[in-house]
């Protein structure tokens, strides 16, 4: 017999796969998480380099090469992360709240709603607070 552990799964999704699986959506549930760690085996194999050159931001790891995007009035302005640092305009920050108030005129923002993120791995920039867990 499998051990079982029960994990928070929102309602409405669940109703959904109950929907189309009927009785058999805990196996679905199995099936699709197998696939997805397949398929990701490889970013996970990859997750160390954020440590060469990159940058972990709370529970975040941002490999280098990684960018920060933030929209200035009507301008899209991009930050690149290089050797652990966010490089905007020819100079360095520590941070990405360092480096998203330098874009947005020095003044104070929540990087975490401001900005967007592209590591080298994704295709579009997605908003930060997404990356929140």
């Amino acid at each position: 017999m499998k051990n079982t552990t029960y994990v928070p799964l929102k309602n409405d999704l669940l109703l959904r796969l109950i929907d189309r699986y009927k009785e058999r959506y805990p196996e679905a549930i199995d099936d699709v998480i197998e696939n997805f760690l397949d398929r990701t085996a490889e970013d996970f194999d990859e997750k160390q380099s954020f440590r060469d050159g990159g940058y972990a931001w709370d529970q975040v790891e941002l490999p280098s090469g990684t960018l920060l995007r933030t929209r200035y009035f009507d301008e899209w302005l991009v930050a690149e992360l290089r050797d652990g640092k966010f490089h905007f305009r020819g100079r360095e920050y520590k941070s990405p709240a360092q480096v998203c108030n330098a874009m947005r005129g020095n003044k104070i923002s929540n990087a975490w709603i401001m900005l967007q993120i592209k590591r080298p791995q994704d295709i579009d920039f997605k908003r930060a607070e997404k990356f929140r867990i």
